[in-house]
C-alpha cells in the first residue's frame, strides 16, 4: 500500500501541474471511496488526451481497484478534456470528475512547429483555429524525425512491446506528422469536427481510435 499511495500521489502531482482541476461530490459515508473515485478520474482524464495511452476507461478501472474500489461508470471518450467517474466500495458509490485546461499544458504547439507544416495544411489548421476562437488547441504539429523516435521509444516503453505500441504511435519514419500532414488536437474536438465541415476544410479523422488526429485529406 505504500509504494501504491506513492504512485497515486506522484500521478495526481503530475496532473495537476499538467493544469488539471478535480472536482469531487465528497462521500460522506467513505472517504476510501472518494479517495478512488478522485484517483480514478485523475488517471482517466489524463490518458484521454493527446500523449495519453488512449484507454481512459481501463485506466480509470485500474486505480479504482488499486484503491478498493469497483468501477460503476467512466464518462471517458477517448479525447475529451472532462471525464466523470463513479466508483463503489461495498454499498458506498462515490463520484468524481476531473477537467483538464489545454490551454494550461504549454505551447499551443507542443511537438513541433505549425509554420513548418505543409503550406495546404497549415492554411486548413489556422482556419480552423481562427473559426474556433480558442477552443481548439494544436497540441502536435511538425515533428522532427527525433521527436518521433523519442515518442516512439516512450510508447514502447508504456506498452511494452512494438506491436502494442503501434496501435497508439506511428514509427519513426512512418508518422504524418513528420511530412507535416497530420496534427493532434485539443479542446472542443465537436465543435472542431462541425468547423472542418462547415467550412469545407481538406481535414478529416482517419484513426477512429484517435479523434485528436486530422490529417490532410489525400496524404495517405
Amino acid at each position: 500500500m505504500t509504494l501504491l499511495t506513492a504512485a497515486i500521489a506522484s500521478l495526481v502531482v503530475a496532473i495537476v501541474v499538467a493544469g488539471i482541476s478535480l472536482v469531487g461530490q465528497a462521500s460522506a459515508l467513505d472517504t476510501r471511496a472518494q479517495t478512488a473515485a478522485d484517483a480514478a478520474a485523475l488517471a482517466a482524464v489524463a490518458e484521454s488526451v493527446p500523449g495519453g495511452s488512449g484507454r481512459p476507461h481501463a485506466l480509470a478501472a485500474r486505480y479504482a481497484e488499486l484503491n478498493g474500489a469497483r468501477l460503476v461508470e467512466c464518462i471517458c471518450p477517448a479525447g475529451a478534456t472532462a471525464v466523470q467517474v463513479r466508483v463503489a466500495v461495498g454499498d458506498v458509490i462515490a463520484r468524481a470528475r476531473a477537467v483538464m485546461d489545454p490551454s494550461l499544458l504549454g505551447p499551443l504547439d507542443v511537438f513541433g512547429s505549425i509554420a513548418q507544416l505543409d503550406p495546404r495544411m497549415r492554411a486548413a489548421v489556422t482556419t480552423l483555429l481562427q473559426a474556433a476562437r480558442g477552443s481548439v488547441h494544436v497540441t502536435s504539429g511538425f515533428r522532427s524525425h527525433y521527436e518521433q523516435e523519442r515518442l516512439w521509444a516512450d510508447a514502447v516503453e508504456r506498452h511494452g512491446s512494438a506491436e502494442a505500441a503501434d496501435d497508439w504511435v506511428a514509427p519513426p519514419g512512418a508518422s504524418f506528422h513528420e511530412r507535416g500532414l497530420a496534427v493532434d488536437l485539443a479542446g472542443d474536438l465537436l465543435l472542431a469536427r462541425r468547423l472542418v465541415a462547415e467550412l469545407d476544410l481538406p481535414l478529416h479523422q482517419p484513426l477512429g481510435h484517435e479523434p485528436w488526429h486530422f490529417e490532410l485529406i489525400g496524404s495517405r
